[in-house]
Parts: structure tokens; sequence; C-alpha cells
């Protein structure tokens, strides 16, 4: 499999698996949001998903219908409380009958509440995370910035978790190896910033220990993971340096703020999932262009058919 460098490249990849036979199926707990809805529907008519709009039926058809979507090929099943959507919605993922959810109208603690509740299948054995998938102009593949969005000040182990996600998003993107940058304010171990201590004693051993296949590297600023340039004027070498595809931070302030940045004012195309359950998790947000609603869809889809191969035991070329 030819790895995905672009976001063009991972939408044309979950069509490719659609076209394959391997359709994926998502569903939406609170579809009753125009954004979610439209996203759903350019997705299906792209071709690479089916979906299920479960919430407020009545809802989302007005919807629908003011904004002038299409949703004639989506399933839609009457939910109208928020909280019985949601556990409908994780009930078929459970169930195999989806292989990805998406947060619709609803908060993301009240639907990941019922991701990991016990009576469905759905927990896995590390935390979940947020991983933000930038295709960033000027610079030659995606950018995985993690975690932003889940874990506020993860301990190690939680990073640890953290890193092992970043690097499952990775290998459903084709990427051998996976490049991992530990963030830092500087290139230098500093007791002033003590996680680049914990990083190089706990994260990067247990890493290069447990996970085959990465490349792993730090502390490092975030110009010295992506620029080559950089790296030059410093005279640092390593297969990491200007080339990383994973920027592992050690707040959510740090990787919210620079994914959003580049997101607001660089124009990179974003593409979110969660993970670290069973399935993967979909958001898209009000100011989320159509690109980056379909690629955070088509990001959802390339990593459940992921999951799917491995439990076939990796056997599909």
């Amino acid at each position: 499999m030819q790895p995905i460098h672009s976001s063009d490249q991972l939408i044309e990849r979950a069509i490719a698996i659609a076209r394959d036979g391997r359709r994926k199926r998502v569903a939406v707990a609170g579809a009753q949001d125009v954004d979610v809805i439209d996203a759903m529907s350019q997705a299906e008519a792209d071709g690479f998903l089916s979906g299920t709009l479960v919430g407020d039926a009545d809802l989302i058809r007005k919807m629908a219908s003011e904004n002038k979507i299409a949703i004639d090929k989506l399933e839609i099943v009457d939910k109208k409380d928020v909280s019985e959507a949601a556990h409908y919605a994780v009930k078929l993922a459970s169930d195999g009958k989806a292989d990805a959810i998406m947060k619709g109208f609803l908060p993301t603690s009240a639907l990941l509440k019922v991701v990991l509740d016990k009576q469905y299948t759905l927990r896995g054995k590390n935390t979940l995370s947020h991983c933000a998938v930038l295709d960033i102009p000027g610079y030659h593949k995606l950018l995985n910035f993690t975690d932003g969005g889940m874990v506020v000040k993860p301990d190690p182990e939680q990073k640890f978790q953290i890193l092992e996600n970043a690097v499952l998003v990775g290998r459903a993107l084709g990427l051998s190896p996976v490049k991992i940058a530990l963030s830092a304010g500087s290139d230098k171990l500093s007791e002033r910033m003590p996680h680049t201590l914990a990083d190089i004693d706990d994260i990067i051993p247990m890493a290069i220990e447990k996970i085959p296949d990465i490349a792993i590297y730090g502390p490092m600023t975030l110009d010295m993971a992506t620029s080559k340039r950089a790296a030059e004027y410093e005279r640092s070498r390593g297969p990491v340096i200007g080339d990383a595809d994973v920027y592992l931070v050690d707040s959510i302030e740090e990787g919210n703020i620079v994914a959003k940045s580049l997101i607001q004012f660089a124009d990179a195309v974003f593409a979110g999932v969660i993970v670290g359950a069973k399935v993967p998790v979909s958001l898209v947000s009000r100011t989320d262009t159509a690109k980056n609603k379909k690629a955070s869809l088509a990001l959802a889809c390339v990593i459940a058919d992921y999951y799917a191969h491995m439990a076939e035991g990796g056997r599909r070329s």
C-alpha cells in the first residue's frame, strides 16, 4: 500500500476502499446538525461511505430541506433524545453494524461516555486521544498533532498510550516507519521543561522496546521536526528531523493552539479523529470547510478499514 501523504490522497483511499467492496458505514449520534448532515451527504455522494443518521428525524429532514442537502440515500433512525441517539449509534458499532461513529448535536464527553460504557464492546486498552491530521501548505506530507483534544496533561503512561494511538493512525495511512517527534520549546534537555527529561527516560526507551517500525526523537521544536533547512542550520541529522509524521505534544493547550493556528492562518486541511476505542470516532465542527469535513470522515473510514484488516490477521493485500 502506498503511503498517504495528502488530504486528497486520504479521500481517494477511502473511495478506493469502497470501490473494492469494503464501503464503510458511519453511524451519527444526534444527527440534527446541519454541518454533520452536509458532511455525511457529501461523503455519501463521493461514494466512500454509507450513513445512518440517528436523531430527531423531523428536525433532520427539515434541516436538510432548508439547506438543500440530499439525504435520500442516508438511513434515518428517529431518536429525539440525544442520550438515546448516542446509545443507538454506539450499539450499532458494538453489534458490527457500523464501522465508525460520528458526533452530532451532543457534547463530545456525553458521546464518549457511552462509547466507553461497559455494556458495549468498544473499550480498547488505551486511553482515548485525539489526532489532528493536518495537510499543511509548505510541508511535504501529513502531520499528526496529538493530543490536542482529549487528555489535558498526560502522565507518562497516558503519553505512551497517546503515542501508540498515533502510530496506529500512521499504520492506517500506510507509513513505514512512523516518524515521531516529541515536542519541546528547545532541542535540548532542560530541567525547566521536566517533560523533556521524562520523554528521554521513559517514553523513548519504552517506544523503542515495544513498538516496531518507528523512528522517534526528542526533544524537538516544531521547526526542527518539519524543516530540513532548520536542521541543516543547526547541523542536526536523523530520520525524524525535518520529516516527522507525528508531533507528540505534552499538553492539550499546546496541541490545540498549534493545530488550530495552522488551520486558521495557514489554510491547513484538517482531518480529526478520536482513537483508542475499537472504532474510530469522527468529529466535525461548524467552522470546518467542506474539504475538512470530508477529510475527517475519510480518515475515520481508512482507520476503520485498517482495524478490519488487523482483525483478519493482516491477510489482506
